[in-house]
């Protein structure tokens, strides 16, 4: 699922959650099955966030170094 796609599906689950009524006791299996997602397509975001920082840091790290030079001292 592209980025946006799950930016919007984060939001419209949100919107489901939030029109559900506080203090209304339990929640409901449909509520329950909705946070479920919620959290899997956080998860799915967070992994994606990660894997594009680390990326973005080894393109800087490889960048700056000089080529030719190792990276450790030989011993």
């Amino acid at each position: 699922m592209p980025t946006r796609r799950l930016d919007d599906r984060i939001r419209q689950l949100c919107a489901e959650i939030a029109k559900t009524p506080a203090g209304s006791g339990p929640l409901s299996p449909e509520v329950e099955a909705t946070l479920q997602e919620l959290l899997g397509a956080i998860h799915q975001k967070t992994e994606r966030l990660r894997s594009l920082a680390a990326r973005k840091l080894l393109r800087t790290k490889d960048q700056n170094e000089e080529p030719g030079k190792e990276r450790r001292a030989a011993s």
